[in-house]
Parts: structure tokens; C-alpha cells; sequence
């Protein structure tokens, strides 16, 4: 792993070091960045998943290909085995300052899947501020050994509140695009027919495109992209088949486009990421 950092920043950064048996959720470093206009930090390859809290300004988030802006109330997660970009917006006024929980080990990102967020980089407007403050107080009021349960529960109820968020969001689609919703997560495992899903909901595909960005952020092939790849990183963690099985069970009988579609979507191949997660 290489990590590109420029030091414009300045805040408290605590450590926790490891206490006997390591949990399977581990926050070993936090703190607070308050950062500087050409701030930016890189990580090529994350062994990490980071968890952040925007208190102030905004800043630009990257997994993958995946760009996104991070503002004040925001929460961003970039899960390990990717490709992380973090660096400050040249056009806000606003000085950009988050609050940070670096998460060791792959038990995060099966968490993150079961609560379908693991394909998610920003939530707009969590209310979750009282959390990561919660974590930082904590941090300087008790021993070692209470914070490795302690965070433990700060990182559940952080997974669980965002999954609550969106599930309250999502309950608010009008019942044309939570068909369509459903019917995309329903055929994950293959290939994706926008004219049998057209067919299937009775609307016109230009108007079921639109109807689906308007409501749910992004476009429908964006959508079964992300699920695709999420479901490739479970079955690479979970499971010993090999690329070009996985790539098969998702619809792509061609291995290496299915390779460098993965690539292209976390800025890791397949393999890497395998690899890189086993030995965390």
C-alpha cells in the first residue's frame, strides 16, 4: 500500500494500540483533520476502511471511480481494498474539518454488506454528529481496554443508524421506481435486459431512466454496476472461486472484461483485493 499525503492539516489524532485477542471490529486510529486548502491524501491501496464526519466546509471523497462531495452533516465511508483519494475543495471559503475512525480487518466490510452500504460513499445529512463526537469524548476519557467494546457499539450503531436513514429515504420512492428497484435486485446475478425491465414495469425506458435518477441519485446501469461489484467483493472475501467464476455468476462470460470492470470501479483487480483483504 502506498499513501500520498500532503501534511496541510492540523487536529488531535489518537491511538489505540491492540489489547490481547484483536475484536473483530478494530478502531486502532481516529481523530479530527482541520484541513488546508491543497490538502489531499491518497491511498492506493486501503488496508483500512475509513468512517468520516464532515463538521465544517466540504471536501471531494474518491473510491474507485466513484467521485463524491462530502459537506458539513455529511458522512462518508471508503471501504478497504480500494483505491482512496480525500483531498479539500480550492473553491469553498469554509475551512474543510471531518472527524475520522480508521477500521481495521475485512468483519467491517461484511458488516457494511449486510446493511447494504457497502457500495455507499456519501450520506447527505446523516444526523449522526453526536456519534462521532461520542467516540472522540470517549477517546480521551477511558482506558484501552473499555474502548475496544466501546467502539465496537459506536461502529454498530454508526452502520445501523445510516442503514435506518436510507431505508426511511428509500420508503419515500414513489411505487414506480421501488418496482424497479426491486426487480434490479432481484437479477443481480444476471445480465442486465433494460428491455425486458422496460417491458416489465410498462414504461418507456427514457422515462424509467429518468424517474430512477431523480429519485434514487444515479442512473439504473450505474446502480446495477455498483450492486454487481458489491457482490463480487463478498463472494471474493467469502468464497474460493476464481475470477472467472465470479465474473461468470454476475454475467460476464468474458473474464478479463469483467476484471477490468473491477478494476475501473475500486482502482484494484479482483486478485488484489483478494489478496490484499485475506491478510488483514
Amino acid at each position: 500500500m502506498t499513501i500520498l499525503t500532503k501534511t496541510s492539516k492540523y487536529g488531535p489524532i489518537f491511538h489505540l494500540p491492540p489489547v490481547g485477542e484483536p475484536p473483530p471490529l478494530s478502531v486502532q486510529f481516529l481523530g479530527i483533520n482541520y484541513c488546508e486548502t491543497d490538502y489531499c491524501n491518497i491511498r492506493k491501496l486501503a488496508q483500512i476502511t475509513v468512517f468520516g464526519y464532515v463538521l465544517s466546509g466540504q471536501g471531494c471523497v474518491k473510491v474507485g471511480s466513484q467521485t463524491h462531495m462530502a459537506r458539513q452533516g455529511d458522512v462518508f465511508i471508503l471501504p478497504a481494498g480500494c483505491r482512496h483519494e480525500v483531498t479539500s475543495d480550492l473553491d469553498h471559503k469554509e475551512q474543510w474539518s471531518y472527524i475520522w475512525l480508521n477500521v481495521s480487518g475485512i468483519w467491517i466490510l461484511k458488516m457494511l454488506e449486510a446493511y447494504q452500504l457497502l457500495s455507499l460513499v456519501v450520506t447527505q445529512r446523516s444526523g449522526l454528529e453526536s456519534l462521532f463526537k461520542e467516540a472522540i469524548e470517549s477517546v480521551k476519557a477511558k482506558s484501552v481496554e473499555e474502548l475496544q467494546s466501546e467502539f465496537q457499539v459506536i461502529l454498530m450503531r454508526i452502520i445501523v443508524s445510516l442503514y435506518e436513514t436510507l431505508r426511511k429515504r428509500g420508503d419515500a420512492l414513489t411505487s414506480t421506481v421501488q418496482a424497479i428497484k426491486q426487480f434490479l435486485d432481484n437479477s443481480i446475478l444476471h445480465p442486465f435486459d433494460s428491455t425486458q425491465l422496460s417491458s416489465h414495469i410498462g414504461i418507456s425506458n427514457k422515462q424509467m431512466n429518468r424517474l430512477f435518477k431523480r429519485e434514487v441519485g444515479t442512473t439504473i446501469y450505474h446502480y446495477v454496476i455498483s450492486k454487481k461489484i458489491e457482490s463480487a467483493k463478498r463472494m471474493l472475501l467469502d468464497t474460493q472461486l476464481t475470477i472467472s467464476d465470479i465474473g461468470y455468476k454476475l454475467g460476464y462470460v468474458d473474464s478479463h472484461y469483467f476484471s477490468n470492470l473491477f478494476l475501473s470501479k475500486t482502482g484494484v483487480r479482483p486478485s488484489d483485493f483478494r489478496k490484499i483483504l485475506s491478510e488483514t
